[in-house]
């Protein structure tokens, strides 16, 4: 499913080239749930991204469903993203001016797919993720958790193979977090690919492998003591 090799990006500061991976090999098969830790700016988000075909390469190489990114240009890249990926931040990120109806059927309407039934398609998703009664209102009248559950949603509505998160629970009280992580987790049994970054060890607990981003390298995870963050 995934596959980086040697996979390198820097930014510039001051004129000089800062690196944030150093050369990063990755390996994630068809429905595995990874979760990746690290300290504030040891580059988990630049890491998602790059999986998420938002940013490029600077070096190395990334395939992502035995297509290889790094060779395309940006129309190939937002393709393969809209048909293979689904979002979920911890900021949420929906459209504001939107409902939720709206917010989550916005993937259809972008995506080069040509889904029949939209409207029946994004009502049963809001009924699964228990938002039914919810579908006309807009964001700022949404609880943290219920914003979550759209961005979810939405997430899902193009059904993707692979669902990003970037600290998805990180500003969600205990039981709300609960609760969305038992939507990850009921997203990963029904096959989808899960990557999470999260700052939480008992909420990396839930995925099958655990690594650490540290000094611009993964590694894999054994034991709590080695977390080190």
């Amino acid at each position: 499913m995934i596959e980086l090799r040697e996979a390198k990006k820097f930014y510039r500061s001051g004129g000089e080239k800062v690196p944030v991976l150093r050369g990063v090999n990755l390996q994630i098969g068809q429905g595995e749930y990874v979760a990746i830790m690290g300290k504030s700016g040891s580059g988990k988000s630049t890491l998602l991204n790059l999986l998420g075909t938002l940013d490029v390469l600077d070096g190395g190489e990334y395939e992502l469903a035995g297509q290889a990114v790094h060779k395309m240009g940006k129309g190939k890249r937002a393709a393969l993203r809209n048909k293979e990926i689904g979002f979920v931040f911890q900021n949420f990120q929906l459209i504001p001016n939107l409902s939720v109806y709206q917010n989550v059927l916005l993937p259809l309407t972008y995506g080069r797919k040509k889904w029949v039934g939209k409207k029946a398609k994004v009502l049963n998703m809001l009924e699964e993720v228990g938002l039914s009664n919810k579908k006309s209102q807009k964001p700022s009248r949404l609880s943290g958790g219920e914003k979550q559950r759209v961005a979810i949603a939405r997430a899902l509505i193009n059904e993707p193979s692979l669902i990003l998160a970037d600290e998805p629970t990180g500003s969600l009280d205990e039981g709300t977090t609960e609760s969305v992580l038992q939507l990850i987790d009921r997203v990963h049994k029904n096959g989808a690919t899960v990557v999470m970054i999260t700052h939480d060890i008992e909420v990396a607990k839930r995925a099958e492998r655990t690594l650490l981003l540290q000094n611009g390298m993964l590694r894999e995870m054994a034991n709590e003591a080695a977390y080190g963050i």
